[in-house]
């Protein structure tokens, strides 16, 4: 646009002179259509309890590739064998951390040191005494509440795997806080040994009830007796 065809404000500084250049239609078609569009976003997605979240979707997706590793795992004893053998499995702890960060880290801390949650690194435990006490705090709580109960959030393999976790984080002895009641434990028994020749991948001469790396699992429909 030509000087000539300009409309000056009537400002003028240092020689410069300000003239009236509006902004296009365009650009405030784009502006009011995104103040309509965020209207309708708020109401969806903040006033509507059932729009998926990106924590929501994160959820469903954990949820599917634990669906998937649980098949191979089939369904795990609650028992303290089982617990030190999922301790002295990498594939199986990556798992528990994973459940560990999501549901715990919040207040036991990433690493385990503690937070508002005692630490779970060192040889000191408010109610604890064994590794399987582990599974039953976890899922039932402690210290009226304040250590909540996982029974109703987690499934059994869920508690398992999170608890060998746990377990395996003793010995780093990080700083951090404790129980009043802090007493020490002896260590953990050793995991029992596996059959000679017997592998964590091979499905050959597997004994019943076994997933073949020593994990015991909970007797299906299929291995009950008949009576």
């Amino acid at each position: 646009m030509s000087e000539q065809n300009q409309v000056a404000v009537g400002h003028e500084y240092d020689g410069i002179r300000e003239y009236d250049n509006p902004t296009p239609g365009w650009w405030h078609l784009i502006f009011f259509a995104t103040v309509l569009f965020s209207a309708f976003y708020w109401i969806i997605w903040e006033m509507d309890p059932d729009a998926p979240t990106l924590a929501s979707t994160h959820e469903k997706q954990q949820a599917a590739v634990y669906k998937m590793q649980f098949a191979k795992l089939g369904t795990l004893k609650q028992d303290e064998a089982t617990l030190l053998s999922l301790m002295g499995d990498s594939k199986w702890l990556a798992v528990g951390e994973s459940m560990y960060k999501a549901n715990c880290a919040s207040c036991h801390a990433a690493d385990g040191h503690g937070m508002v949650g005692p630490n779970l690194t060192d040889d000191k435990y408010g109610n604890v005494k064994a590794p399987l006490d582990i599974v039953r705090v976890i899922a039932d709580g402690a210290n009226s509440g304040a250590m909540p109960a996982w029974r109703n959030r987690l499934n059994g393999n869920e508690l398992m795997l999170v608890s060998a976790y746990v377990a395996s984080l003793r010995g780093r002895n990080l700083s951090g806080p404790g129980l009043a009641n802090d007493h020490e434990v002896a260590p953990w028994p050793q995991a029992p040994a596996k059959p000679d020749g017997q592998t964590g991948s091979s499905n050959a001469a597997r004994p019943a009830g076994s997933t073949g790396d020593g994990v015991s699992l909970a007797p299906s429909a299929s291995t009950q007796p008949n009576g």
